[in-house]
């Protein structure tokens, strides 16, 4: 690495670095993953104990592009250069903490290797970067992306740095608090749940700067009810609690009860100078501290807003560029209020065959730019769509069971499904707008129009292992509510009361009982080993390795929970990176041959966290090689299973940014994905061209081929470790591999006198074993108890 300036940083500053010198190529064809990676101490534990605040962070980067473009009038420069950096914020779970941001791009159609340094202070004058850097927690991960784009475009790498000064953060605020304890519900009187009952806060009308007054009030959910409003919001930031004054329904002295800021700024602009307003808000109207009325109340969420006149969402409060964004959006939504005719006699829908969806991506933004001259459309009017109010898993079900949905950004207000559009003009846009919504929205709404105006209504409901799968990029405060708060929406699981026990919402159970009774609960409903395979949309567990530059670590710790069990972190497009998650899986690993399900119960009982699982033993990996994707395959099936997983061509783009632009749901062709010569030997080119090797692998893929100790040979994922072993477990449609708990040789007495324990790696493809053939000849003898821990 080239020697960096000397910025003097306070001496007080705490220093954090990281770097990598591995030399690397990349292009669009490749895996996005990081080049570094600096972790800035735990949630818990830091080098000061406290939290800490990032004063700087200079970013130190030396590559150089491909050398051509056909832009000669572009060479040396940093115009339209398609290769760059990008700085991300990681959570520990895996996902942005805010949308990434660019560092750098390379100079245009040059050779040569040059050192880019890049300092941000957290006292520049750019807004956005002091926003950015402000973001950052104790526990994330700032990281270097290489990016590139566009066919042949391709970062060559030699090395980057990432050097971060911080501070202990001095909070004058306080800590956070938590509104349960600080508030007292002891005047909320027992709910009668035989009557379906729900308490109600009546805000009582005054001045914006007033002080907030409300009276509790009770109804059931039955037609002679009283008439309400529910509000979705975010809970949001803990600290600064603001008071308000809530009089109990028999006029008693009305007592201080404490919302967050976000809350209060909501009850502020939605109170009325002159009448009250009648609304169902979770924090005030559920006894927060009575976890037996919580788990009642989860239950009848669903009715609880589709009984409201309207469901008002609240975004939050305004500033400059979402007060923009609103007036786009609504502009959006003017142009579709148009005849169907469109402007100029250019029809937009062909009405007389009766279609009412709407036009296809390419005519919409043939629409919108025949906008008025003085609106401006840029596409950089997604603020909106990043207002966490969208992440929040909670709110999915609060609008999708509303009759009436208007939304709110501090004055301004929307109609539900110009945004649900706006979103849609954005999906179209690629790589210029990342800060899109998640599958979730376009997979439970469909936007239409009729003759005069869009609308929005329910889409079908999807099976709640889909549901649950696109939920990864939903966010929860309490983990358990990724699983309660999308039961509503599976086909299996939306009557929430007819749900065994195992399935049902229960707050008094603990994370990981949540998960593992749920992942048994599918197993045994679907009769099918399925879910197992959602291990690989989880972080740090995909099929192809995502944490760090190809030939790093891959590994995780198994032991940190039960192995085999669903998640809550995770990423929904890697689904379509495996082998059994897929709509058009014909994989019959254990033919016939079905689940113990006597087994799988009585294990429970007294395993909780562990599954018991009847199969056959197979075979142990004996080396690990990279797949030699450009000679002749040894077996068409291997190889159409490779390009599945793997996606070498970026077409899919289960591994890039580029193209994941898809629906929950949505099947992939791979007939559309399998003839791709030019992308593939643009891939080629980008870690190979000019080498005089004759390589036949690409090196942005792990060592991803094994081969058994009998000869055997298949594929495996990211993770994977020789001395693994291969099992056919009934009821799965693919092998698996297992990794024993206790390494062999070292077997304790204890542990030879129960059942052996293993951890579940994940899937895998052996070749001539797809199809059932490990289980055609086999009598009982010849299988074996796996208990997965």
């Amino acid at each position: 690495m080239a020697v960096e300036p000397d910025y003097s940083p306070d001496p007080s500053w705490t220093y954090f670095s990281a770097q990598n010198d591995i030399f690397i190529t990349t292009s669009q064809h490749c895996p996005e993953r990081p080049y570094v990676s600096l972790q800035l101490g735990t949630p818990a534990i830091n080098i000061s104990g406290q939290k800490l605040c990032v004063r700087r962070v200079i970013f130190t980067t030396v590559s150089h592009d491909q050398g051509f473009s056909g832009s000669p009038h572009d060479y040396g420069t940093y115009n339209q250069s398609n290769t760059w950096f990008d700085a991300r914020i990681i959570t520990p779970s895996g996902h942005d903490r805010v949308p990434r941001r660019y560092i750098q791009a390379n100079v245009h159609a040059s050779l040569d290797f040059k050192t880019h340094v890049n300092r941000w202070d957290s006292e520049d004058d750019d807004v956005g970067l002091r926003e950015w850097l402000a973001a950052i927690q104790t526990g994330d991960t700032v990281q270097i992306i290489p990016m590139a784009h566009y066919i042949a475009w391709t970062n060559f790498v030699r090395g980057a740095k990432i050097q971060l000064w911080a501070v202990p953060f001095v909070d004058v605020s306080g800590p956070p608090i938590s509104l349960v304890e600080k508030n007292d519900y002891t005047a909320h009187r027992q709910l009668r749940d035989d009557l379906r009952e729900i308490r109600l806060v009546e805000i009582l009308p005054g001045g914006f700067e007033e002080p907030i007054h409300m009276a509790l009030r009770y109804t059931t959910l039955d037609d002679d009810r009283l008439s309400y409003e529910a509000l979705s919001y975010r809970w949001g930031d803990m600290k600064n609690p603001q008071p308000v004054r809530l009089i109990d329904s028999d006029n008693s002295q009305p007592r201080e009860m404490f919302v967050n800021t976000n809350l209060f700024a909501a009850l502020r602009q939605f109170r009325r100078p002159t009448a009250s307003r009648m609304l169902w808000i979770d924090l005030l109207c559920i006894n927060q501290t009575d976890t037996k009325e919580r788990t009642v109340q989860v239950a009848l969420m669903g009715d609880i807003f589709t009984s409201a006149d309207c469901v008002c969402v609240w975004l939050g409060e305004s500033n400059p560029d979402l007060h923009k964004d609103c007036q786009v959006i609504r502009s959006i939504s003017d142009l579709y209020e148009q005849p169907l005719g469109g402007s100029g006699g250019e029809k937009l829908v062909d009405a007389s065959k009766g279609c009412t969806t709407l036009p296809n991506s390419h005519l919409t933004h043939q629409i919108v730019s025949s906008g008025p001259e003085n609106w401006t459309w840029d596409f950089t009017n997604d603020h909106i769509f990043q207002q966490p109010w969208f992440q929040r898993v909670w709110v999915l079900q609060e609008v999708w069971n509303a009759t009436r949905v208007r939304v709110f950004c501090g004055s301004d207000e929307l109609e539900w499904q110009a945004i649900l559009q706006a979103n849609h003009c954005f999906k179209s846009r690629g790589i210029l707008s990342r800060n899109i919504l998640s599958w979730l929205w376009t997979a439970l709404f469909t936007v239409k129009r009729d003759e005069t105006e869009l609308s929005c209504n329910r889409a079908p409901r999807l099976d709640i292992l889909t549901i649950l799968i696109a939920g990864h990029s939903m966010n929860a405060t309490d983990p358990r509510d990724k699983i309660f708060a999308m039961l509503v929406f599976g086909n299996e699981t939306h009557q929430i009361e007819s749900l065994p026990e195992e399935v049902r919402p229960n707050y008094e159970k603990n994370v990981i009982q949540v998960y593992a009774d749920f992942t048994r609960w599918w197993i045994l409903h679907h009769n099918s080993l399925r879910i197992l395979s959602v291990v690989h949309t989880l972080t740090g567990r995909s099929w192809v390795n995502m944490s760090g530059p190809c030939g790093s670590d891959a590994g995780i710790d198994l032991s940190q929970r039960p192995s085999w069990i669903l998640w809550h972190e995770g990423f929904s497009e890697w689904m379509h990176g495996t082998l059994a998650l897929h709509d058009h899986c014909e994989y019959h690993a254990s033919g016939h041959r079905p689940i113990d399900r006597d087994l799988l119960v009585s294990m429970a009982l007294t395993l909780p966290n562990n599954v018991a699982l009847r199969g056959v033993r197979v075979s142990t990996i004996n080396s690990l090689a990279p797949y030699p994707f450009f000679q002749q395959p040894a077996s068409q099936a291997m190889h159409e299973a490779f390009m599945r997983l793997f996606d070498p061509s970026g077409s899919i783009g289960t591994w890039n940014s580029f193209n994941i632009r898809r629906s929950v749901g949505d099947s992939i062709d791979m007939a559309d994905h399998s003839d791709k010569p030019s992308l593939w030997a643009a891939h080629y080119n980008a870690h190979w061209g000019g080498t005089p090797r004759n390589s036949t692998w690409l090196p942005c893929f792990q060592n991803c081929v094994f081969t058994t100790k009998d000869g055997g040979v298949g594929l495996c994922p990211s993770g994977s470790r020789v001395g693994d072993l291969v099992v056919v477990l009934f009821g799965g449609m693919v092998p698996y591999l297992l990794r024993p708990k206790v390494p062999a040789g070292i077997e304790t007495g204890w542990e030879s006198t129960r059942s052996k324990e293993y951890f579940f790696v994940g899937e895998c493809y052996f070749e001539g074993l797809m199809g059932g053939e490990a289980c055609s000849s086999i009598s009982d003898s010849d299988t074996e108890v796996f208990l997965l821990a």
